[in-house]
């Protein structure tokens, strides 16, 4: 299945999960167009609790991707909440956020792995700050940068089609966490 069929039946589950009990500018459906982009289908939505909160909740999801000993598969989910300083949904917004990735890649011109394979997780915490910019009166855009701290737990093994594990490491990483550029679609 490509990224676009992914990334469409999960927008549909979101909408038809949340539609039935939610109106107004309360819900939002979105996208994370900088891993659409590189082919990682992503999907999020947010819902606002309050005048000024927001809970918001990102997965992206590459469930394989295979060529002449190329491996790419991840997971990530990241739940955060937001306080807006206008409105939900308007103008700029501040909040933790939390988040967990599986990994497993090999065989990629990236982070040293032309012949090599490493799998593990990786678990952030941190702030995330942003700014919706309205469109039109159901689209917007939201740059959003996430800071904080991460720790990574992973296997190394020495081919990308290997078994057999030759390292177990950990890493500790204090920057940014994340980047987004959403296109958001609110719900009525």
């Amino acid at each position: 299945m490509d990224g676009m069929k992914v990334r469409a039946r999960m927008l549909l589950m979101a909408v038809v999960m949340f539609s039935a009990t939610v109106s107004g500018q309360e819900l939002a459906v979105k996208t994370n167009l900088l891993t659409d982009a590189i082919a990682v289908p992503s999907v999020g939505v947010e819902y606002a609790f309050a005048p000024r909160w927001t809970v918001n909740a990102d997965a992206e999801w590459m469930p394989f991707y295979r060529a002449h000993n190329h491996y790419l598969r991840t997971l990530k989910v990241q739940p955060e909440a937001r306080f807006w300083f206008r409105t939900p949904f308007a103008g700029p917004f501040v909040g933790p956020s939390v988040g967990w990735r599986v990994f497993n890649m090999g065989g990629l011109p990236v982070f040293d792995l032309k012949n090599e394979r490493i799998q593990g997780n990786l678990w952030t915490a941190g702030a995330t700050a942003g700014w919706h910019f309205t469109l039109s009166d159901r689209l917007g855009l939201e740059p959003a940068v996430s800071l904080g701290y991460g720790y990574a737990d992973y296997k190394r093994y020495a081919e990308p089609r290997s078994r057999r594990p030759v390292e177990h490491s950990y890493q500790h990483y204090i920057g940014p966490i994340a980047l987004s550029l959403y296109l958001v679609y609110m719900l009525y």
